[in-house]
Order: C-alpha cells, then structure tokens, then sequence
C-alpha cells in the first residue's frame, strides 16, 4: 500500500531535481545572450534565493489543506517558469524570472518534504534522504541534459521548453499516486519537550542547522572549481572533477543514509556527516594539490549530502501548521544568499583558500548543534534500532 506513494514521492523529488538541474548549466549562454558582467549575474541569482525564501513561507498555507494537489499543480507551476529565464531580454527580466522559479522551488521544497516525513510516521522508518537521493539523481540528469544542450549549440529556450514539457507530462501519471498528509500532520506532527517554548527553541535550533548546512554544502560546490583551478593549477576541464566528485558522492550517500539512520538516529547520522565535512575541508585546505583537493572535496559532499534531509525531516516534524517546516526552509534559502557572497568578499581580501573557512565554521556549528535533531523523531516512530520498523501503534 506504501509502496505506490513511496514512488510517486520519488518522482516527485526526481522531477524536483530535473528541472532545477536544467538552469544552472545554462547560465554562462544566458550571460552571453544578454550581455551581463559576473556580477549582473550575481545580482539576478539573488531574484532565486528571494523566491526561494517566499514560496518556503507561502507553503504553510497550502500544507493545510491538499498537499497532493499542490505538488502536481506546483510541479507543473516549476515547469513554467522554467522557460522564463530563456525569455529574458534583461538582467530586470531575468532576475524577475529567476525569483518566480526560486518562489516554486521554495514552495516545492516544503510540500515534498512535507510528504517525505509523513512517510517516515506512516512506515515507521527512515526515508527522506532516498528521496533527496532521487533529487540529486534528477538534478543530475538536468544538468548532463543542460550540457548536451550548450555543447550542440541549442538555445536556451528551447532547451527549457522541451525539458519542461518533458517533466511536465512524464511525471503526472506518478505524481497522480501523490499521498496526503495524515490528519493528525498537516505538515508536521511532533512536538519538542516543552510546549511552545521548546517548538520555538527546536525551530531556532534547527534553522539554525539548515542555514550553517548550506553555507558548508552550497559554499564548498560553488566554489570547488575556482579553488581547484587557482591553487590546484588544475585546467579548467579537470576543475570540474571538483563538483562532479560533490554531486556524486552526495547522491550515492543520500541513497544508503537512511540505512544507518535507522541503525542509529538523526543526531548521530548529521554529527557524523557534519564531522566527515570538517575533515575533507581540513584536507583541501591544507594540501590543495590536485589529487587531496579533490578528495577532500568529495568527503564535503559525503558529508553534507545527509544535513539538508535530516533537518528537513526534523523541522517537519515539529508543530501542526507547516510552519516550523516553511521556517526552517526559508532559513535554507537565506543561507544561499549569505554564503556566496561572504565567501567572495573575504576570497578578495585573504585569498579563497583562507576564504574556505568559512563552510569549515558552519560545519563545526552543525557538528555542535546535531543533539537537537536527536528528539525529533515522529510521534509512534522510533528511528533507533529498537523502534526499527515500528509504526504507529
């Protein structure tokens, strides 16, 4: 009976992940179409993580009612705007564009999550990082679909309206098996030792976690390439090694992770992938040769690939409304805002490899807030050995 919604879940991610995976390659034939400077670019990749921070909030109005419903409309909705950007004629339009595709990922971003969790309380186990699996298994696939299409000299546009057609139409018959939230979830079930005052110090804690996570993952792929090619002396094609090992490894971690979770417990997993996050970025930062840089920068993605779910996961466990859930992504959001730019502004003043402590601090701050996620396990679900496979009594 879980096994249908389990899948159209998955292809809720997958969908997630291949239309965001579309835009990002694209960007350097977008800047040369419309002739911006780096930092016109900069500014209209603001418009998506602003976006990304209001569908996150919006969301709680949705999480209430038909979550099912909204995902198939909102999948679609990300399809849309898609094609936006490939519209553009201006850095005014482009950031306009990228802002509604941030607002439906943003939006997106909860209600998958969302449904994920409610999983987890209906099956009595960990999931949500093999649901994150299938987002990077899409983000993946969007971006080798991205560079097919820059590399044959396919517009832009074309290249989004296609792939959104794609999505649009191959993902429907799944999504159509989309569960609903339990009655008692409407977003999140749960709630932290201390009544209203605990839920507000978990939500903190937890957004807290999401907000450091991001500046550690996003900071640390961002800015793989530029590090390997400046201190590893690395050309170009082989600086790419950088993020492909990241995205690699963090899809294939996201894939097993929840095996362990259900052998031991979020605190745990998140501490030890938050730890393993710490090392690798000790590792590049200390010998930038070629062959340790890149390790090191594959552990990052080990590492950070299980903080995002698990957090998530967390946040959607807490309260009745979504909002602690919308909170904690919006705090997700606003870290792909904070992170790029701290790291760049101090990369110009002490050099990008000092510059890279930066995701070294947020990753020790996850490593010394990772307790607060060990309570968060949802009402009749127990993600410790003992409560494997338990349900709901």
């Amino acid at each position: 009976m879980t096994g249908r919604p389990r899948r159209a879940v998955s292809a809720a991610f997958l969908a997630f992940g291949i239309a965001g995976g579309s835009l990002i390659p694209r960007l350097p034939s977008l800047k040369d179409y419309l002739h911006l400077t780096d930092g016109q670019v900069g500014f209209a990749l603001l418009g998506f993580s602003a976006g990304g921070i209001t569908g996150s909030l919006v969301s709680r109005l949705a999480v209430r009612r038909d979550a099912r419903k909204f995902v198939r409309i909102g999948t679609v909705a990300l399809c849309v705007s898609l094609v936006g950007p490939g519209l553009a004629q201006n850095v005014v339009q482009l950031m306009v564009a990228l802002y509604l595709m941030g607002a439906m990922c943003g939006f997106l971003d909860v209600l998958e999550n969302a449904q994920g969790a409610d999983l987890e309380v209906r099956e009595g186990r960990p999931l949500i990082n093999g649901f994150h699996g299938f987002w990077s298994m899409g983000a993946l696939v969007g971006s080798l679909i991205a560079g097919v299409a820059a590399y044959t000299g396919v517009p832009p546009l074309q290249q989004f309206i296609v792939t959104a057609a794609v999505v649009a139409v191959g993902s429907a018959w799944f999504l159509s098996e989309l569960p609903n939230l339990l009655p008692t979830q409407s977003g999140g079930v749960g709630a932290a030792a201390g009544g209203s005052q605990g839920v507000a110090m978990a939500v903190l804690a937890i957004s807290v976690i999401t907000f450091a996570g991001i500046i550690a993952e996003g900071g640390t792929s961002d800015w793989s390439a530029i590090f390997l090619r400046e201190l590893s002396h690395a050309n170009p094609g082989i600086a790419t090694v950088g993020f492909s090992g990241f995205a690699l490894a963090a899809m294939l971690v996201r894939f097993r992770a929840d095996l362990l979770t259900a052998r031991t417990s979020r605190a745990t997993v998140a501490r030890l992938g938050a730890a393993t996050a710490v090392a690798g970025l000790l590792l590049a930062i200390a010998l930038p040769a070629l062959p340790t840089a890149i390790v090191g920068f594959a552990m990052v993605g080990m590492g950070t690939a299980v903080l995002m779910p698990i957090a998530f996961a967390a946040g959607a466990n807490l309260g009745h409304s979504g909002t602690a859930l919308a909170l904690v992504m919006a705090s997700a959001y606003a870290g792909t805002i904070a992170g790029p730019p701290l790291i760049g502004a101090t990369a110009d003043h002490v050099g990008l490899r000092l510059a890279m402590a930066i995701p070294l601090i947020a990753t020790l701050v996850v490593v010394a807030l990772a307790g607060n996620l060990g309570t968060m396990s949802s009402p009749g679900v127990s993600l410790s050995p003992k409560g494997e496979g338990q349900g709901e009594g």
